[in-house]
């Protein structure tokens, strides 16, 4: 390793990544819809050499002529990050809904 302390770094990035791993299947086993939703997103596979554009054909033909069509990677990676967002907003309501039904 190039840097002093680095090592440390990534030992520590390891850990915690393990530690969320392990919360996560403490929650799943807890909540059904979690469970659901991550097996649904481990499961997922992208093609990394293409992807559809779906805007109008007025957008298309726009992005095309800017040269403005992205790159696959940023695609999926967005595409991962409305999934996660839509994931998470779903769990909140639950976790609401089970709230408000556990407290009345």
């Amino acid at each position: 390793l190039a840097q002093p302390g680095a090592m440390m770094v990534q030992m520590g990035e390891i850990q915690a990544w393990k530690n969320l791993k392990t919360n996560e299947k403490l929650q799943e086993s807890q909540d059904e819809i979690r469970a659901a939703f991550n097996l649904y997103t481990s499961n997922l596979n992208f093609d990394s050499n293409r992807f559809v554009l779906t805007a109008s054909k007025e957008e298309r033909s726009k992005i095309i002529r800017q040269d403005k069509i992205p790159d696959v990677k940023t695609v999926i990676a967005s595409d991962m990050g409305m999934r996660y967002l839509y994931r998470n907003l779903v769990l909140q309501y639950m976790d609401d809904a089970r709230a408000e039904l556990r407290f009345q």
